[in-house]
């Protein structure tokens, strides 16, 4: 029986509407009267029918008084005037009278007398509605601290309009120290005290997100770079004090380095996942200059040429390593005056852009996940090119190979090391794996069990960078490292600078009194050479004595690692000259 027949009979559309238990009424187009309500729906309110019927509609929705209610048909029509969706119009809304979320479905309908009309049917879907709030909740929303989450972020980002906002994005890059050092509690203290200190700026029209673990953004609409900037060196002003938490009811004052950039809204992104890898490589850009860093013309310009190099670099490693080679920088020992030992070192020659400095193409084969498979490269190379020239055969010779902290962590680091040691016919006696301190160093765990197997095999490791950056003192003791290598920035003036030169001479002294080697790395004069020696050093390795060598090159000079370089008996000279 359809809705047109029903309605030829009045008494039989009520016997309809009656058997049903949702709320059901027709309302005449023009005047919103009731022409007729079923029993369910009277019954619910609590008010007779006939009370109902001739009334309008919205009385019973929103009460007296207040006017067309959300549910009324004629708003559904002006949003759809050629009638398209008339069969079915759906309008989900609040109706304060029965207390209840509503599913509204109206159709135009003709009465019996031939007016115009709607029939309604509204079921209450308020246990739907809060399921879904739930849902959305669990799915925008951190558990932790209530903050939004990065889906809500891209979400909120991709309905806006274009270009009406700004976002300042903050990461903790040292919370995993302050989590080792003080406690995780103390960690989690950290993140609320600095939202409840943004929060007490009392900004109008802003959000906060928790993006990731450690990292948030701060949504501004309608704001411009300059008082965004503002805010930023504000709060990265702030993190160079302590911030007093009260992590288990203790309290502690806790100081922790942030990156913070600024995104400009009005720059033009595509879309979310645009803007979200902008403030990525943005923070890092932030890490790198330890300083706010602001996204512009000029940065986006660098990151798209980074984007490019990305690209490049996966096709040159998944295309049988294309442009790379390992080149071998010797190091030399000032006891005997020969070359000890050499340093494997990759180099990229990429094409269109030509030749990427290390850093820069490590950096971002770190990001891609391909480090990994070019530490293992340079690995099988440089160890293959030194078993052809059988270097290892050469007294004390060592070989120094570069682990990535990705490396270090990686479970098949031990097979693959001695696997490429069994091929090749190397000794591990002649390796020497080297570790750059930084924040992403893991020193415990697997990693710890991993190098102490790796220095069973004779395997030596070596401490590079030591006494700067991330230096951790721990790390003497949580790795098996047998030489530590200084940076080049001690060498730089050490020929002039006192403080340089006692520098020098303390960590030689920390190095022996451990049972380590110190090699001095960055050697480029016979000036550097003198207080070096002097210094108490073990190895130099620098410009000084050779730069990097290819193959080729290194063959050519293998006798340096038998016979003695003069340049090391002259400095003896002019240093027992000055003396005298």
């Amino acid at each position: 029986m359809t809705v047109g027949n029903l309605l030829e009979s009045a008494e039989s559309l009520r016997k309809f509407v009656d058997s049903a238990e949702v709320y059901i009424y027709v309302v005449d187009r023009e005047t919103d009267e009731i022409l007729m309500v079923n029993d369910f729906y009277a019954r619910t309110l609590g008010v007779a029918r006939e009370r109902m019927e001739g009334h309008r509609c919205w009385e019973f929705v929103m009460g007296p008084d207040e006017g067309p209610c959300p549910f009324c048909p004629r708003n559904a029509e002006s949003k759809d005037p050629d009638g398209s969706n008339a069969e079915s119009r759906v309008t989900e809304a609040f109706n304060p009278t029965l207390g209840i979320w509503g599913r509204c479905m109206s159709r135009a309908v003709e009465w019996s007398d031939g007016r115009p009309a709607h029939i309604i049917t509204v079921i209450d879907v308020s246990n739907e509605k809060l399921l879904r709030e739930e849902l959305s909740r669990l799915a925008y929303y951190d558990r932790y601290t209530n903050l939004p989450n990065r889906a809500k972020l891209e979400k909120d980002l991709d309905e806006r309009p274009k270009g009406n906002y700004c976002l300042i994005a903050y990461d903790y890059i040292s919370m995993r120290h302050v989590n080792d050092a003080y406690g995780r509690s103390a960690g989690d203290a950290l993140m609320k005290t600095v939202i409840e200190w943004i929060r007490s700026f009392n900004l109008q029209r802003f959000e906060i997100y928790r993006v990731d673990g450690d990292e948030f953004c701060l949504l501004f609409d309608y704001a411009d770079m300059m008082s965004a900037g503002g805010l930023a060196d504000r709060i990265f002003e702030r993190f160079r004090e302590p911030w007093e938490v009260r992590p288990e009811n203790e309290k502690s004052f806790i100081f922790c380095k942030i990156a913070l950039c600024v995104i400009d809204g009005r720059t033009g992104f595509e879309d979310s996942e645009t803007i979200m890898s902008i403030i990525e490589r943005t923070l890092r850009i932030s890490k790198e200059t330890g300083a706010v860093s602001l996204y512009d013309r000029e940065t986006d310009m660098m990151l798209r040429r980074e984007l490019e190099l990305e690209i490049r670099l996966k096709d040159c490693v998944m295309n049988g390593m294309m442009g790379f080679e390992v080149r071998f920088q010797p190091i030399a020992d000032p006891k005997k005056g020969v070359w000890l030992g050499v340093e494997a070192l990759c180099r990229w020659e990429s094409p269109g852009f030509g030749s990427i400095p290390p850093l820069v193409f490590i950096r971002i084969a770190e990001q891609i996940g391909l480090i990994n498979t070019i530490g293992y490269w340079v690995l099988e190379q440089a160890v293959s090119v030194c078993a052809r020239l059988n270097l290892h055969e050469a007294e004390d010779f060592f070989l120094d190979v570069n682990l990535s902290p990705a490396q270090i962590s990686d479970e098949a680091l031990v097979s693959n090391v001695l696997t490429v040691l069994r091929r090749n016919r190397f000794s591990g006696r002649n390796l020497v794996l080297e570790i750059t301190e930084s924040e992403e160093l893991e020193t415990g765990g697997y990693a710890r069990v991993a190098m102490d197997r790796l220095s069973a095999a004779g395997i030596k490791t070596a401490l590079d960078d030591f006494g700067t950056g991330y230096s951790n003192f721990n790390n003497l003791k949580n790795l098996p490292v047998r030489i530590l290598k200084t940076e080049k920035q001690f060498i730089d003036d050490i020929a002039t600078n006192e403080y340089q030169q006692h520098l020098s001479y303390l960590l030689a002294e920390l190095a022996h009194v451990a049972d380590m080697k110190l090699i001095a790395e960055g050697v480029e004069t016979k000036e550097q050479m003198k207080r070096l020696m002097e210094s108490g050093a073990d190895y130099y390795q620098g410009y000084l004595f050779s730069e990097p060598l290819t193959e080729g090159e290194l063959l050519a000079n293998i006798e340096k690692f038998r016979t003695a370089d003069p340049i090391f008996e002259e400095v003896r000279r002019e240093l027992i000259r000055e003396s005298a």
